[in-house]
């Protein structure tokens, strides 16, 4: 029994050496005398002389040796110095093994002189060295403020505004340049591939764009008092005609629930929907015409006078042209030919008349006829470039019998409540004009059958007229071609001849 006894006190011994023992320790490194220490901590009883020599007990402990020679190379003020890492490493500091233990110190003094010294060693090991903490929070150091270093917050936005004053949204100094479509500055320039709503809508909502933009490339919308042109007023006056096929009746659209639905509370996508099923009609794959919902066009058929401002690329709610192998079947020779000059889009539509962009009032957002009045501009004009190229092509024959297309070309802006009717042609050979021809207000059952026939008109005319005079032109076009060659041959066979 006392040799289980002697055992574990000597394991005990070893490993840990007592709290008196400890005591002594720390009085040795601190300078304090059994007598103070007995003062400060009267209701401890005195501890118990140790049997085992101090050299024996501190061989047998490594880790007290070291504390020791830690604390009382800190009361002799002797500078330490930590070996350098082989390898370059983030710095760090190594504690006593016991530190932060409740049972090595348990007096509160000898614990605020353990960590004053172990403070000290970290300075004296890295002279100079600046405490912060990593939050925004004070740290104390024994009553002492210990610097904090506050997080950095956002850069500071620049304020870049128009030529009218107006605020343009700025970038971070921190963000990596990039051009700005909506920026009014000499070189300023929309992006050539437009993919999304929102990159467009940036140029064509500032407050100068018509003005500036628009005007710089020679487009203009004209005011209402303005008299059209005679073959203009021959196109208006044949899409307003009566139609023979039957309609909707005013008590049908007295009765449309979902009609009344986009006068109360009507965004952009329901607007589109509504329109998309009961006013636009849908194009098969076979049929002579196509149409492209939301896709950008092609910016070479955009209007470019070469100035510093541009136009905004288009990208049309919807947009109808006509289907290229359904359309000209008998023309794929010529088309070939003509390359790309004649195309909308991706989609291969070609030769465009009809643009409609939708805009909402509910409260999924706010619509705006300015902003879609502007993008009609650009995309009907971008239309009737892309047909007057054929005629630039017919201006280079040499037979007189041959005659221009109509380029003109209709539009639409329109919200859940109004419509609003456009044409563009070009003028003079050089200037894009658009005129307004009707508006509606949608929820009146007069206006909106009127509506649905204007737009049907439309749709027959592209169809008919319009398509008949294309179709001509590329026919002529061809036969100046054979003759061309024709006569080539001929020349060059008489030349060899003589």
């Amino acid at each position: 029994m006392d040799g289980r006894i002697s055992k574990a006190r000597h394991r005990h011994s070893r490993s840990e050496p007592s709290k008196a023992l400890q005591g002594k320790l720390l009085n040795a490194a601190t300078g304090k005398s059994a007598e103070t220490l007995s003062k400060d901590r009267p209701h401890e009883a005195t501890p118990e002389p140790v049997k085992r020599p101090f050299k024996t007990c501190s061989h047998n402990n490594p880790s007290l040796v070291k504390r020791i020679r830690l604390m009382h190379g800190q009361a002799n003020k002797t500078a330490l110095q930590q070996p350098k890492p082989t390898t370059p490493r983030q710095p760090h500091a190594s504690f006593p093994e016991d530190f932060g233990n409740p049972n090595s110190l348990t007096h509160p003094r000898s614990r605020e002189s353990t960590y004053t010294h172990i403070l000290d060693w970290l300075e004296s090991v890295e002279p100079g060295r600046t405490r912060y903490c990593r939050s925004d929070t004070q740290l104390h150091r024994l009553g002492e403020p210990i610097p904090k270093q506050l997080t950095r917050s956002a850069p500071e936005m620049a304020t870049i505004r128009d030529l009218d004053g107006f605020v343009l949204p700025s970038t971070p100094a921190s963000a990596a340049p990039r051009s700005n479509p909506g920026t009014l500055q000499t070189g300023s320039a929309a992006p050539s591939n437009v993919s999304h709503r929102s990159s467009v809508e940036g140029l064509v909502e500032k407050p100068v764009y018509r003005d500036v933009n628009l005007a710089a490339n020679n487009i203009y919308l004209l005011p209402r008092w303005e008299q059209l042109p005679d073959h203009i007023a021959d196109i208006v006056r044949f899409v307003g005609t009566d139609r023979d096929s039957p309609g909707l009746s005013t008590q049908d659209v007295a009765q449309d629930v979902d009609l009344d639905a986009l006068w109360t509370q009507g965004g952009e996508s329901e607007v589109e929907e509504y329109c998309k099923h009961s006013i636009f009609p849908r194009c098969h794959p076979t049929d002579v015409l196509r149409r492209s919902d939301r896709q950008p066009m092609a910016r070479d058929t955009v209007p470019n006078s070469g100035s510093n401002y541009k136009v905004s690329n288009p990208v049309p709610d919807m947009l109808y042209g006509y289907n290229r192998q359904a359309a000209f079947p008998q023309q794929q020779t010529q088309l070939i030919f003509l390359g790309s000059e004649m195309i909308a889009n991706s989609q291969g539509l070609v030769y465009p008349f009809f643009v409609i962009e939708f805009k909402g009032d509910g409260p999924s957002g706010a619509g705006s006829f300015w902003v879609a009045t502007n993008q009609c501009l650009g995309g009907s004009a971008s239309c009737v470039n892309i047909a007057d190229r054929l005629n630039r092509r017919l201006a280079e024959c040499d037979n007189k019998e041959i005659s221009a297309i109509d380029s003109a070309t209709f539009s639409i802006a329109m919200s859940g409540s109004e419509a609003r009717l456009c044409i563009t042609w070009k003028h003079d050979e050089l200037a894009y004009h658009m005129a307004n021809v009707k508006n509606f207000l949608l929820h009146d059952p007069d206006h909106h059958i009127q509506f649905r026939k204007y737009v049907r008109n439309i749709i027959d005319w592209g169809k008919g007229r319009r398509l008949d005079e294309i179709r001509s032109s590329l026919d002529a076009l061809s036969e100046e071609s054979r003759k061309t060659a024709s006569e080539d041959a001929k020349s060059c066979f008489s030349y060899n001849c003589n």
